[in-house]
């Protein structure tokens, strides 16, 4: 989960005045870009659960998608969940306990056999922290049997502070997190990602768990062991087919646009409709990362330094996050909060990055960034959900976080870890696009 990064500006921006110094970006109206098959799950930038509400939220540059819960061998013991978030940065469903309770789902046990609870710390310093169940997950006409899922506690107490990281934000709300879950479809088959999920697990050697899973005794809690097949697990690995990774595809935008409908496809090369096509770069990857050569820097991910300083590809991420001193950031007082970790240019800038892979392939991507302040703020955009030209410094001062503005009108292939690809292709995790 370190690569899903909350990054972004929670704030009714309905009816704000405009005082961005950038040119508005194009306005466009909405656009759609759909798939069709029982592999096909529909997605839509739309502005999250809270975007039509008095006095909501329009989540920026998000993926939204409806995926269907039932408690294990039964078709009618289920709820539809709708604005789960879809994260191409993270594995794993994670819905709000509210949602799941009626449910009655079962616990998944820790190698001690006590229940196992799950923590997730985002680089913002925010986490979400809830137990591990076992769920049937339909997603369009693909299901999952018996996954392991995270379900978010509700509670602030008794949360260990090796996941609360000494007392920072509990995303256990739709209002918190901007979404009613997370759909995590990234390029690992468990979130444990180290190793295929070995590290976390028993069989790793190690003298202690990580701080990823964890076991309770009343208020207490302690990191434990788990079981590979007891992590929470990106539900697609469990498709009978159409297992191996998936697509995500969106129309372009030019500028701002007020939402976009698009498709999440399941397997890469399984289905007349998920087939690579010959145009596609396949980028391979060191530590789920590749390479990003930028304004004459580099950015490799390095062994030496814990797999840091990499580039990746985020649907979870609202917008391009990557260091440029050369572009001058928002103002720190804007009328609407602290807008400083946004990048805000006189106006649009139109940019060219080289991505490479650990295979040699290389590709330059053409992107934009346009005023994040207008974007915010200016009344032709502050209602629109897709901005094409969002973009803001890394919080980790290195490296790419290509998020869902580098989806517009690219199809995005994904390769999950230690499934079968087609026949010709690289074992994955890879992306490609």
């Amino acid at each position: 989960m370190r690569r899903f990064s909350i990054c972004l500006l929670l704030a009714s921006l309905i009816g704000a005045v405009g005082c961005g110094s950038g040119s508005s970006p194009t306005k466009t109206t909405t656009t759609t870009t759909t798939s069709s098959g029982s592999n096909v799950l529909s997605i839509a930038v739309d502005g999250g659960p809270t975007a039509n509400q008095a006095n909501g939220s329009i989540y920026e540059d998000a993926a939204f998608a409806t995926a269907t819960v039932c408690a294990p061998g039964s078709t009618s013991n289920c709820v539809t969940i709708n604005n789960l978030l879809v994260d191409t940065g993270s594995t794993g469903l994670r819905v709000f306990d509210s949602d799941v309770s009626s449910l009655g789902l079962p616990a998944v046990n820790a190698s001690n056999g006590s229940p196992a609870y799950d923590c997730v710390s985002f680089v913002d310093g925010s986490y979400l922290w809830g137990t591990v169940e076992q769920a049937d997950v339909t997603l369009g006409g693909e299901t999952a049997a018996r996954v392991p899922i995270q379900v978010i506690s509700s509670s602030n107490t008794g949360v260990p502070g090796s996941c609360s990281n000494g007392g920072t934000t509990n995303d256990n709300t739709a209002e918190l997190l901007g979404a009613n879950g997370i759909l995590g479809v990234g390029t690992e088959p468990t979130d444990c990602y180290y190793d295929g999920g070995s590290a976390c697990s028993p069989t790793a050697g190690l003298s202690s768990a990580p701080p990823l899973y964890y076991t309770c005794s009343g208020s207490s809690c302690s990191p434990a062991f788990v079981a590979v097949s007891n992590q929470v697990t990106n539900p697609v690995v469990l498709f009978p087919i159409d297992n191996n990774g998936v697509i995500v595809e969106l129309p372009a935008v030019s500028g701002a646009a007020a939402s976009v409908s698009g498709s999440l496809v399941f397997g890469i090369g399984t289905e007349s409709n998920n087939q690579l096509p010959s145009s596609a770069t396949i980028f391979t990857m060191t530590c789920d990362d590749f390479t990003t050569v930028f304004n004459g820097t580099t950015y490799s991910p390095s062994l030496n330094n814990d797999c840091a300083g990499g580039s990746f590809i985020d649907s979870g991420s609202n917008a391009l996050f990557f260091p440029d001193s050369s572009i001058p950031t928002c103002p720190r007082n804007s009328a609407i909060g602290n807008l400083s970790s946004w990048y805000c240019p006189s106006s649009t800038e139109s940019l060219s990055a080289t991505n490479e892979g650990a295979n040699g392939s290389s590709k330059s991507t053409n992107f934009t960034v346009a005023n994040a302040e207008t974007l915010f703020t200016s009344p032709s955009t502050d209602t629109d959900a897709a901005m094409s030209g969002l973009a803001g410094v890394n919080p980790t001062g290195v490296g790419f976080d290509w998020g869902l503005p580098f989806f517009f009108g690219v199809s995005v292939y994904n390769a999950i870890d230690g499934q079968s690809m087609p026949t010709g292709e690289p074992a994955g995790p890879w992306w490609a696009y």
